[in-house]
């Protein structure tokens, strides 16, 4: 592999000539190694690159380490310096302020004290103490003024100033407020660009309410420091074997030193030429390395310096040692790095050469059986020795000779079986056709993508009346199998996204447009690489037809009942009954006891008769010429509230006059089935029967607010079905929605002919 075109670059097409030589030379040396020494050499030279790194990668660290610690305690040192002479600084100045303001208040006092006497007058008194006060100094340009409790200036050099009241400053509020102590603020002359650090103390003379206050720049101060007080402080860090902290003027002359204290060394200059006190002068704060040669030393080394600026004093505090003091610890490092090499490196070599021959020698052992094997010596075994991946090698080497051993026999065998599962295959493919071919239902297949019919059974040519050749090939979407192409997408559609259907109801026709009836039951299948659709259809024409025969006769038988109960056994009852009051006033007549047993004789045919009518009315419950439709609706929805206990009620928005006592039987026997079927299987708990008129259509709705019906491919119950063929007989449109746990709502809509003086409504529902 030639080196990258950036190093090609860099070393020049002659060395690269001879590096990708090399390269070469290697890899073909590597190439006709044995695995040993493959293994050895790549974990080798992977073991010295990764330790490799490693070390330098820890010796980095802990350098930074080092220097980060050495910093922090170099920047420490000064800050605790600095801190020290600032407190040094600013005790000093509070004790010469309170000094001088308690002298002065001694000196008002003593004016007072004359006043008192007699021997002044109270306003000679005060100007004598003004005097007195003006008359001092309080550093350079310091000085000694008072005012009054309201910030209005008594005492002050400047005479324009006096009986001005500068209560409007922050630190005269602030005297106002305390009257005594300590405070320190920043003041800005006229003609002056910055605001400077100002200090005063100040004590209250109450008899002539003067605040008495001593006040100067703090940086005028600075002579007051006694250095004596924070030297030995200073001089006692050490930092590494020759590290220690001074302090410097702005100037370059050494306020504190261990040696040259006093000297100023601003054009002192290092190793480099460079006068490196004049940059540490000139930044005032931060850190420089420099190289530095004591006396007596035979070479440079460089030094650290971390240094501060105490601007109130003019002082710089620094802090320095050699580097190479706090970086002793890295020679014992790299001494212990290089033994821990050393040891590894031994210990690597030992470690290899055994993992080597646990690995090539098993390696040389399976190559030898695998050349026995070759001979057709399918006998041969390794003996597995671990539980590593040589021992899962020699455990698979193992079951690899037995599957070729045992592979000779059940060769034979499988082709045997293969023989015997393709007679069976036949076999099986010899039934189905059969079974497709002489099953009663209505068969065929047809292609999900083309809509290709691809085969079709006897039974539905025969009921259909096609041809076999004029059937099969031709596109379900062309041939009239159902009433239009859409219906046949729609349903296709429906099959390929639930795969499957169960006994959906459908219409199909004949060749002769006969529209007949049935069940289909659909399944997505594989052909030849390619998705299809097996259907059959349950011819149920003709059952449909007999069970609205069946339906017709009872209906009729049901009529005839209930006219024979009406006509015959209601008035042969009522003659009983008249005849059982007649024999009981006989008995009463004639004092006889058994006229008691009479009465109840009557009582009980008289229950006899309501039973019997009642039994009539549910024989044929519509009777346009007494009661009508409302009334028996009325009467059913009041027994279901009574009977079961729920809340039946009747919702009548338009009034309608059925002529046709068959339509308005159909309706009451479908409502009858529905509401009792949502107290029964619904558990409803509310019931709504409503008859509404919307664009010319009459609908009938019962809802409730059960539990609802479980949704079905195709209605189950006989109740169900005779409801949709009573719809169907008055030309209704039959629909039933359910939701779990939202009700059933049983919708039946058709078209009802009225004449001109019916189409208003204005009659009501007899």
């Amino acid at each position: 592999m030639p080196l990258p075109p950036v190093f090609s670059g860099f070393l020049g097409k002659q060395n690269e000539i001879l590096i990708n030589g090399a390269v070469m030379k290697f890899r073909q040396y590597m190439a006709n190694q044995p695995i040993r020494n493959k293994l050895f050499i790549s974990y080798f030279g992977i073991f010295l690159i990764a330790l490799g790194i490693g070390s330098l990668i820890f010796y980095v660290l802990v350098r930074n380490i080092i220097t980060k610690s050495i910093e922090s305690e170099l920047k420490s040192s000064t800050t605790t310096i600095l801190n020290m002479v600032q407190t040094a600084a600013s005790v000093s100045l509070k004790n010469y302020l309170r000094a001088a303001v308690e002298k002065n208040r001694e000196i008002v006092e003593h004016f007072y004290r004359r006043f008192e006497m007699g021997q002044l007058s109270e306003q000679q008194a005060k100007n004598l103490a003004s005097e007195t006060l003006l008359s001092q100094k309080i550093g350079t340009s310091g000085y000694i003024y008072c005012m009054d409790s309201q910030g209005v200036l008594r005492v002050h050099p400047q005479k324009t100033l006096l009986g001005v009241n500068i209560s409007h400053y922050d630190f005269v509020k602030k005297q106002k407020r305390r009257k005594q102590g300590y405070l320190e603020y920043n003041w800005q002359n006229p003609g002056e660009q910055v605001k400077r650090p100002k200090a005063l103390q100040m004590t209250y003379f109450q008899p002539w309410d003067w605040i008495i206050s001593a006040s100067s720049y703090r940086k005028e101060f600075n002579q007051l420091v006694n250095v004596d007080d924070f030297r030995d402080s200073i001089l006692s860090l050490r930092f590494g074997r020759t590290g220690y902290s001074y302090v410097i003027n702005t100037k370059g002359t050494l306020v504190i030193h261990p040696k040259l204290e006093g000297v100023n060394i601003i054009d002192e200059i290092d190793a480099s030429g460079r006068k490196f006190i004049q940059v540490v002068c000139r930044k005032r704060s931060g850190k420089i390395v420099y190289p530095w040669k004591n006396p007596g030393d035979n070479t440079m080394r460089d030094k650290l310096v971390i240094f501060n600026y105490i601007p109130e004093l003019e002082w710089i505090v620094a802090s320095s040692s050699y580097l190479e003091e706090f970086y002793a610890p890295m020679d014992s490092i790299r001494e212990l790095m290089m033994t821990g090499l050393i040891l590894s490196l031994a210990l690597f070599m030992a470690i290899t050469f055994r993992i080597n021959e646990s690995i090539t020698n098993p390696i040389k052992e399976l190559k030898d059986k695998f050349n026995s094997g070759a001979t057709a010596d399918f006998s041969v075994r390794m003996t597995r020795q671990a539980n590593d991946e040589l021992g899962q090698l020699a455990s698979y080497f193992n079951s690899f000779m037995e599957k070729l051993e045992a592979y000779s026999a059940d060769l034979k065998k499988e082709i045997k079986e293969r023989q015997q599962a393709e007679i069976a295959l036949r076999c099986s493919e010899e039934m189905f056709s059969k079974a497709f071919r002489l099953s009663p239902n209505a068969i065929f297949i047809v292609n999900l993508k083309s809509m290709r019919i691809i085969n079709a059974n006897d039974s539905l040519l025969k009921t259909t009346g096609y041809e076999y050749d004029e059937f099969v090939g031709s596109s379900l979407t062309k041939i009239r199998l159902f009433s239009s192409s859409e219906e046949v997408q729609l349903l296709m559609r429906s099959i390929e996204k639930h795969r499957s259907i169960r006994g959906q109801t459908v219409e199909f026709l004949t060749l002769a447009n006969q529209v007949r009836k049935g069940f289909l039951s659909a399944e997505i299948i594989e052909l030849w690489g390619e998705p299809c659709v097996l259907a059959s259809i349950d011819d149920v024409t003709e059952m449909l037809r007999l069970e609205k025969e069946i339906m017709d006769i009872s209906e009729k038988e049901r009529l005839r009942i209930g006219q024979d109960l009406h006509d015959d056994l209601c008035p042969h009852l009522i003659g009983v009954e008249v005849l059982t009051k007649v024999l009981r006033d006989k008995l009463e007549e004639k004092i006889i006891e058994e006229a008691d047993m009479a009465e109840k004789i009557r009582h009980l045919t008289m229950e006899a008769i309501r039973k019997t009518r009642m039994l009539t009315h549910g024989l044929c419950p519509v009777n346009l010429d007494i009661h009508g439709l409302k009334s028996s609706l009325q009467e059913l929805v009041q027994n279901v509230s009574d009977v079961f206990n729920v809340n039946c009620v009747l919702d009548l928005t338009c009034p309608v006059i059925f002529h046709d006592n068959a339509i308005a039987t159909h309706l009451y026997y479908i409502t009858h089935e529905a509401v009792h079927n949502a107290v029964k299987h619904g558990q409803a708990e509310k019931i709504t029967v409503s008859i509404t008129k919307s664009d010319g259509r009459y609908c009938v709705v019962i809802h409730d607010n059960g539990i609802g019906i479980k949704q079905m491919e195709r209605p189950k119950g006989i109740g169900l079905r005779i409801m949709e063929l009573r719809a169907k007989k008055i030309n209704a449109d039959f629909s039933i929605h359910s939701e779990a746990n939202n009700g059933t709502t049983v919708n039946v809509k058709f078209w009802k002919r009225l004449n001109s003086t019916q189409e208003e409504c204005s009659a009501d529902i007899r």
